[in-house]
């Protein structure tokens, strides 16, 4: 009976011992997770006990903890790029006013020639579109963006699609300078995708083209695996290797100088667009300054 009180005893004060140290090693945790959220440290969660179940809680702390800190560390850098994007498009919308303000007063200067007054009045026009075209792009960005625009997929003839917006904006290719080498195949293209979105891409693709091709495009339209893949390549002489790194960002512009026009959504609205319709950009490149920029439209079976 003695011993059987004596194991009793020793059991409890082992027990009580090791609670001991389970609460002392908590206390320490929770001082060093006190200290990591102030900030004061950036340790992570250490245990000085032999302990699974402890071990297992820091390691899931640190885990956690690092976590945050990529979190935060995201929200710094897109608030900081938020803040830029809005300087830029601040930029970008007082340009275009300044010079329709401008040509406005020189032409209603009563002293000023018809012919002056006819070329002011063209380039407040064209200004006006340039405003037009950057708004428009504002808020598809909000629609995409905010509202999560559900989109139709029907079955659509993208080989018929690319044709019709080609020939709608050959004028601007003209105006342009740029000669456009087409090779599109001689059969319909299925792709399963929403109609308007898809004229879209297109539209937006061949605008980026127009606005920074230099002498020639070359267009084409092939199918790759899943996809059906339009294919634009081009000179693009004022573009940098870094700069293919960043086109389908939102915002962004490869004109340090932003007189362009472009408000640096196009892309971004490409890449929105065609992962909404299970597509993807499927290739960037830039050899040689030659820029080739691939969108791959989901095939329809």
């Amino acid at each position: 009976m003695i011993w059987m009180l004596i194991a009793a005893c020793a059991a409890a004060l082992a027990f009580g011992v090791r609670l001991f140290h389970l609460k002392r090693q908590l206390r320490k945790i929770t001082a060093q997770l006190n200290e990591r959220t102030s900030e004061n440290t950036e340790k992570t969660i250490t245990v000085a006990l032999i302990d699974r179940d402890l071990s297992g809680l820091a390691a899931s702390i640190n885990r956690n903890l690092d976590l945050q800190k990529k979190l935060r560390i995201d929200v710094r850098r897109s608030d900081l790029q938020l803040k830029d994007s809005i300087a830029n498009l601040s930029h970008d919308l007082r340009t275009p006013l300044t010079s329709v303000s401008g040509y406005l007063q020189l032409s209603r200067n009563p002293h000023c020639p018809a012919e002056s007054r006819e070329e002011y009045l063209k380039i407040v026009s064209d200004k006006a579109d340039t405003l037009k075209t950057m708004i428009n792009g504002l808020y598809e960005l909000s629609v995409l963006d905010v509202k999560k625009m559900p989109l139709k997929k029907e079955k659509l003839d993208l080989n018929l699609m690319i044709s019709g917006v080609l020939a709608g904006q050959y004028e601007l290719f003209k105006k342009s300078g740029i000669e456009l080498t087409v090779s599109l195949p001689g059969h319909p293209v299925w792709v399963l995708g929403d109609r308007v979105a898809c004229t879209r891409i297109v539209q937006n693709l061949l605008n980026n083209t127009a606005r920074h091709a230099k002498g020639n495009a070359q267009i084409s339209l092939e199918r790759s695996g899943p996809y059906a893949v339009l294919s634009i390549r081009n000179p693009a002489p004022n573009l940098t290797q870094k700069d293919t790194e960043h086109l389908f960002e939102r915002f962004y512009t490869a004109d340090s100088s932003r007189n362009s026009g472009g408000s640096g959504l196009g892309l971004y609205i490409v890449k929105t667009l065609l992962e909404k319709m299970d597509g993807r950009v499927t290739g960037v490149s830039f050899e040689g300054q030659i820029l080739t920029i691939k969108a791959g439209f989901r095939l329809s079976s």
